[in-house]
């Protein structure tokens, strides 16, 4: 993903999309992982490819999820398919009106009446419709009857696991991030802006950007400390990401920091984005300044030793 690549995503209502020229790929696409990649190579074969995704995620808007949950926020989801060469990228407004489509009126209305693709690529397990009641035999069906082709793409397996974004999601939770980004098919990400903190970090030393996240469903991994690459306008630098709640300091609030190694500047205000690779430590309460000082020393040094091979 490229820094400052895309700013933000429009979200159009159902009503407002335009005929499109070529393949439809319809999808979450949460997470832009190795699946999803391999069904974009698969519709390039087909000529020039449209994505259609959801804005917000369906689990989101229908309220299945309550807690963090997205592997990719809207911008990042844009940026990485962007990464693809993919430059037609439709966000629709998933609302109650989207959401309470049949499987036939969504793909009478929305997609042979707006968008009118000669092709349609979805994934092997693809619903649609009211309650996810549309499958991929009914779509090959609705195709038929409306006239418009339907490609299926195959499930797709990496070292015998199953990509999918609900078991990278799992994975993520459990703060497996050596096995992530194989899944993925690039680092995890994570952005947002740069807001003031309470400077404890600059008091020890080692200043840190506080990151506000582009989405309150962003999903973290555990709290810790862990290597990351972060990706700024003045370049990109090796950094120690801070997740968890200073609790040395006695603070509850869960933040995320980043200590950007060889880096002197101001950042307030500015987007900056991290590609995270290895866990370092847990968050832990240290009995003194001066021991959690020396730890992040120790971490320091090991984040360098970690980024060794993807950081030059």
């Amino acid at each position: 993903m490229q820094f400052g690549q895309l700013k933000s995503s429009i979200v159009h209502n159902w009503c407002e999309l335009a005929p499109i020229s070529g393949l439809l790929a319809m999808g979450n696409f949460d997470g832009v992982h190795s699946g999803h990649q391999s069904l974009i190579r698969e519709a390039k074969k087909y000529g020039k490819v449209t994505i259609l995704t959801y804005s917000p995620h369906p689990a989101i808007a229908l309220g299945r999820v309550k807690s963090p949950f997205l592997i990719t926020t809207d911008i990042e989801k844009q940026s990485f398919l962007s990464d693809l060469s993919i430059k037609d990228i439709v966000f629709l407004n998933f609302d109650l009106e989207v959401s309470s489509m049949l499987p036939d009126e969504f793909a009478k209305k929305v997609i042979k009446g707006c968008l009118n693709p000669e092709k349609v690529i979805v994934g092997y397990d693809h619903h649609f419709g009211k309650g996810r009641e549309g499958t991929t035999d009914c779509l090959e069906r609705l195709g038929r009857n409306l006239g418009f082709r339907v490609i299926i793409h195959p499930e797709v397996r990496i070292d015998g696991e199953m990509v999918k974004s609900t078991v990278i999601r799992e994975l993520i939770r459990e703060g497996e991030m050596g096995i992530v980004p194989k899944l993925l098919g690039h680092p995890y990400s994570i952005s947002g802006t740069v807001i003031k903190g309470q400077g404890l970090g600059e008091e020890l030393g080692y200043p840190t950007a506080n990151i506000k996240l582009d989405s309150e469903y962003k999903l973290l991994p555990p709290n810790g400390v862990y290597s990351s690459i972060a990706r700024t306008k003045q370049g990109n630098f090796p950094a120690m990401l801070y997740i968890g709640s200073s609790p040395t300091h006695g603070i509850d609030e869960r933040k995320i920091e980043l200590h950007l190694i060889d880096f002197s500047g101001d950042l307030y205000g500015q987007r900056i984005e991290c590609d995270v690779y290895s866990f370092i430590r847990r968050d832990k309460n240290f009995p003194s300044l001066k021991l959690l000082k020396e730890s992040i020393k120790k971490n320091k040094d090991e984040v360098m030793k970690n980024l060794k091979e993807v950081y030059k």
